[in-house]
């Protein structure tokens, strides 16, 4: 038997072998990368409807982000402070969101919702009020993309009224 040719049949089986577990890596990091974004879409969904359920939980809560939504100025002594809590944790939630989408790791319908609700959102003169105080608590970029939704924010629908088509 001829050495040259075990050898050269040894280095195609190898580098086949090479090729084969290249692909397999690739496919584990696929699937791994598209766990990883559900699992950030899932948490920062979570993030949101556990901050929801409070408002539907604690009534005085409900009433407290109603008034402060249209008019922060109302808001006396501790209501302030529960009222920018509210805020912050709903702005904190908002940031993780918008960073999720800056880095492609979420579906565009799935940021178009949220991007709706983040206009929405930004139209109350109280949440205006609120970011104009506390936007320095934000990253930079997602400071400067409220402040772009901000100036063309509309002021809020009703909750009773339907949406228009578009």
């Amino acid at each position: 038997m001829n050495w040259e040719a075990i050898s050269a049949i040894g280095q195609v089986v190898g580098a086949l072998a090479v090729v084969i577990s290249l692909i397999y890596v690739a496919s584990e990091v696929r699937r791994n990368t598209n766990a990883t974004h559900l699992a950030a879409m899932r948490s920062m969904h979570d993030g949101f409807n556990r901050w929801i359920q409070q408002l539907g939980q604690y009534p005085d809560l409900a009433e407290l982000y109603a008034r402060g939504m249209h008019d922060l100025e109302s808001l006396e002594g501790t209501e302030i402070t529960r009222f920018t809590a509210l805020m912050h944790g709903a702005f904190r939630i908002l940031e993780e969101v918008y960073h999720l989408q800056a880095k492609g790791h979420l579906e565009k319908g799935v940021w178009r919702g949220w991007e709706a609700a983040v206009r929405d959102f930004n139209g109350f003169p109280g949440v205006q009020a609120f970011w104009r105080l506390r936007s320095h608590w934000f990253s930079d970029e997602f400071a400067k993309f409220i402040g772009q939704v901000q100036q063309t924010a509309k002021p809020p629908r009703p909750f009773r009224e339907a949406m228009k088509d578009e």
